[in-house]
C-alpha cells in the first residue's frame, strides 16, 4: 500500500514529517481536517471563488495543476507541496522592479538613469515571459500561487497574479492561507526541486490590469463644482472608483507609511489621492493574522459594497504589493475592471507635481505611530 509523510506540530510552532500513514486513513484524515476557505457564505451574484483554492483542493488536483511556490528557495528546498516549482528566488522579486523600491529608499534615484525614478513598473514584458518560459509554464496550464506568511502580510504573494494576469494568463489562482495552511491540514510535503521543460511562454497583454499616472490624474484632477457651473451633469461621466488599501494613517494623512515600513522616510509628501472614493485597508480582508486566510467572501463583499462592480476600480497603496491583494480580492467579488496603480503613493508622493489632500487638521507624524500593517 503506498505510504506517504504526514506533519505535526512542534512546540515552536513548526509542522514537521514525523511518520507514515496509510493512503486511504491518511485520505480520511484530510477529510476530517478540511474547513472551508476564504469563498464561505453566500457568494454574490458574477463572483469568481474558484479563483481562491484550499490545500484539500490542491491536493485532489495536484497532478493536473502547475504550482507554484512563490517562497525563497531555502524554505523551498526544505519542504513544499508535491510537485511545485520554484522561480529561482521569491515570486515578487522575480516579477517586479523591487531593486528600484531598495535604490529609491536608499538614495532615490535610479541606478540606470542617474535621476529620481518617475514610475514604478513591472518588469519588462520580454523580461516576465523568459521567467515563465524558463519554468515551463504554458498557456494550457491552470496555475496555483503559494507563498507563507511572510509574503503574505504585506501582500507579496499576490504581486504574481496580478502580473500573470497582466500578461494575458486565463487560469491564476490563489491556495488560500499558503504553506502554513497546507501544514494546518497535516498533507504531505515534497522534497527537492521539481523542474519542467522550458515552454514558449507568450504575453497576450492586458494593459488595463496596471493603472498609470496619466489615468490618475485625470480623475485626480475631475472638477465636479466647475462642470457644474458651466451647466455640464457631472453625473454623466463614468469614472473609475478609486481606493486606498493603506492603513488609516496613511489614507489620513497623519503618516507617510505603514509603521515600521522599511521605505518609511521615503516619501517627501502625506495624504491621498483626490477623489479616493474609500479606504477599505488590506488587512481588514483578512480573517485573523495567525492563519491570514481571507475573510468569507460574502464579508468581504460587504466590505466593498458601496461600490459598483461593474465599473472600472483602480486600487492603490505604498508601493502596490498590498494593492496587488487588494485586486485579486476584487477579481474574487466578480468585479469587472480592477486595476492596480503600480507607482502607487511611493511615487505619487514623492512627485510635487501631483495633487494631493488630506484629513482636516491633521497633524503629520514623521516618526512612526503605534499600529499594526
Amino acid at each position: 500500500m503506498k505510504t506517504i509523510t504526514t506533519v505535526t506540530k512542534s512546540r515552536g510552532g513548526r509542522w514537521l514529517a514525523t511518520g507514515l500513514v496509510s493512503l486511504p486513513f491518511f485520505v480520511l484524515l484530510v477529510l476530517l481536517c478540511a474547513g472551508s476557505a476564504g469563498a464561505g457564505g453566500s457568494v454574490p451574484p458574477g463572483a469568481n471563488p474558484h479563483l481562491l483554492v484550499t490545500p484539500l483542493e490542491v491536493w485532489e488536483n495536484r497532478e493536473h495543476w502547475l504550482i507554484i511556490d512563490l517562497r525563497d528557495r531555502e524554505s523551498y528546498l526544505e519542504g513544499h507541496v508535491p510537485g511545485a516549482i520554484h522561480l529561482g528566488d521569491r515570486g515578487h522579486k522575480m516579477l517586479r522592479e523591487d531593486r528600484y523600491i531598495l535604490f529609491y529608499g536608499d538614495q532615490d534615484i535610479d541606478p540606470k538613469q542617474g535621476k529620481l525614478i518617475e514610475h514604478l513598473e513591472p518588469r519588462p514584458v520580454a523580461e516576465l515571459e523568459q521567467v515563465f518560459a524558463a519554468a515551463g509554464v504554458t498557456r494550457e496550464h491552470t496555475v496555483i500561487l503559494y507563498s507563507d506568511l511572510e509574503d503574505t502580510l504585506p501582500g507579496y504573494t499576490f504581486v504574481p497574479f496580478v502580473i500573470l494576469e497582466y500578461l494575458g494568463h486565463e487560469d491564476v489562482r490563489v491556495m488560500d492561507g499558503g504553506i502554513e495552511n497546507w501544514w494546518a491540514h497535516r498533507l504531505p510535503l515534497g522534497q527537492g526541486e521539481n523542474r519542467l521543460p522550458p515552454s514558449d511562454f507568450r504575453a497576450r497583454l492586458q494593459p488595463q490590469v496596471i493603472a498609470h499616472e496619466a489615468e490618475v490624474l485625470r480623475l485626480a484632477r475631475f472638477n465636479p463644482s466647475y462642470l457644474q457651473d458651466i451647466g455640464v451633469n457631472p453625473h454623466q461621466f463614468e469614472l473609475p472608483q478609486l481606493v486606498d488599501v493603506r492603513v488609516d494613517v496613511e489614507h489620513s494623512g497623519a503618516q507617510p507609511a505603514p509603521p515600521g515600513h522599511f521605505l518609511y522616510d521615503s516619501v517627501i509628501r502625506t495624504g491621498r489621492i483626490p477623489h479616493t472614493i474609500a479606504n477599505v485597508p488590506h488587512w481588514q480582508q483578512f480573517a485573523d493574522f495567525e492563519s491570514l486566510r481571507l475573510k468569507p467572501i460574502a464579508e468581504l463583499d460587504a466590505m466593498y459594497g458601496d461600490l459598483d462592480r461593474h465599473r472600472r476600480t483602480i486600487v492603490y497603496c505604498y508601493i502596490a504589493n498590498r494593492a496587488s491583494m487588494s485586486y485579486f480580492v476584487l477579481r474574487l467579488l466578480g468585479f469587472s475592471d480592477p486595476a492596480v496603480y503600480h507607482d502607487s503613493w511611493i511615487i505619487w508622493g514623492n512627485n510635487p507635481r501631483l495633487p494631493l489632500v488630506r484629513d482636516r487638521g491633521v497633524e503629520v507624524a514623521r516618526t512612526p505611530l503605534a499600529g499594526g500593517y
